[in-house]
Order: structure tokens, then sequence, then C-alpha cells
């Protein structure tokens, strides 16, 4: 397995959950992390916790889905450190419903920060990686992308264009040395679950997976040896049937 020590990885959707997890256990592996959420305190929080792993964090608000921001994320991340090595477009939200029950501002919410987010982040990062001839692209899909589910049309319709997304940008990376990878998890026990109509304590949610597991799935792919490559992974807890 590759090392990621010394490695640059930009984590969106930093403040929780899997993107929260990923960024601790990057840290864990020596790799410097920057952090983009919405939530300052939230960021400082695991800055200050990825930082005592020997390793710089930075945390950048920012609202992935603004083309400006996005820009000032990779100009702080390239100002601080010079590269960048890693992408995770982790940044996600859903809300689920008919599509009658669904408003036009629900769609442009989920469309702007799932897929318009992984589109800007990959836009502006993805031609550093080609001139390190090296970096790695890994979306965190999820089994909605996959297949129509009841009550999600939209959700779906944002993860299966991740996923697609992902397998054209490929394309464009792989002959520059960039590796391009997509994460499809089932249910995961994090708020954005609990946002899903259950609440804490729901003991559905103690048969999901944990935020922790899929970070350890995402550290996985990513220390793959430089002439490997995971192209694509699904990942269901044992409750859920295919």
């Amino acid at each position: 397995m590759a090392s990621l020590k010394g490695s640059v990885a930009i984590i969106t959707g930093a403040s929780r959950g899997v993107g929260r997890e990923t960024a601790i256990k990057l840290a864990e592996e020596g790799c410097h992390v920057v952090l983009a959420a919405r939530t300052e305190s939230e960021l400082n929080q695991i800055a200050d916790k990825a930082s005592s792993y020997g390793v710089t964090a930075l945390p950048v608000v920012t609202d992935v889905s603004k083309e400006e921001d996005v820009k000032k994320l990779v100009s702080e991340t390239l100002e601080q450190f010079g590269k960048i090595d890693i992408l995770i477009n982790n940044a996600g939200i859903g809300k689920y419903g008919t599509i009658d029950e669904i408003s036009v501002d629900d769609y442009d919410a989920m469309m702007n920060t799932n897929m318009k987010s992984t589109f800007l982040c990959s836009k502006f990062v993805l031609p550093e990686m080609k001139k390190q001839e090296q970096g790695h692209i890994l979306n965190v899909a999820s089994v909605a992308g996959l297949r129509g589910l009841p009550n999600e049309a939209v959700y779906c319709a944002t993860k299966h264009a991740q996923r697609g997304f992902a397998q054209s940008l490929d394309y464009e990376a792989r002959p520059y040395g960039v590796k391009v990878s997509c994460i499809s998890p089932g249910g995961i026990n994090t708020d954005f679950a609990i946002g899903s109509g259950r609440e804490k304590g729901d003991p559905a949610l103690e048969n999901f997976l944990k935020p922790e597991q899929v970070a350890d799935v995402i550290i996985h792919t990513l220390k793959q040896p430089e002439d490997a490559r995971i192209i694509e992974v699904t990942m269901r807890p044992m409750s859920e049937p295919l």
C-alpha cells in the first residue's frame, strides 16, 4: 500500500459524518488536510483534532456550490502547501418525498450541493493535478446512484450524476497520472440520516454503516499503489438487501 504521509487533501463536507471521519483518518496517516464546510466552529474543532496528529490542518469556510468560494479554497490550499494530492468530494444533502412534495428550491439545493460542488471542485483542482502528473479525486456518492429509489427522484438523480461524472472524468485524468474513484455507501448513521425523518435513538440507525467504516474504505482506496486504482466501491450494511 502507498503511504499518504506528506500528502495534501481537500475534504468537502468536512464538518460532520463521513467527511469528518475521513479528515481525522487522513491526519492519522500523516496527510495534511484542508477542511471545507460552511460552519466555522465545527471546522475549527476538527482542525484542532487533526493537527494533534502532527499535520497541518487548514479550515476554510466554503460554500462549495459557489464558484468564487471554490476558487478561494483552491488558491488558499496552494498558497499554504504548494500542491493538492487528494480531493474528496463529500459535501451532500438530501430531501425525501414525492415529486409533488419536492420544491424547485429543494431541487436546486440538492443539485448545487451534491453535483455542482463536485463539478466546481474537480474543475479547479484537476488542472493542478495534471501539472503534478499525479493526484486522486474521489466522489462520495450513494447506492441511490445505482438505481432509482422511491421518494428520492431528485436525490437519486444527483448521485447518478456524480457516478457518471467520475466515470467520464477518468478518461480525462488517467493519461496525466490522476486517479478518479467513486464510493457508493448505503445507509450511514449520521446527521444526514437523521435529517431524512428519523430521530436520534431510532433503532434503524444502529444497523446502518458507521461513518468511520466508510472513511476506512476511502483510505484504502487512496492508498493503492501508483500503478493501480480502485474505480468504484459499493458498500452496504448487512441490514440492507441489494
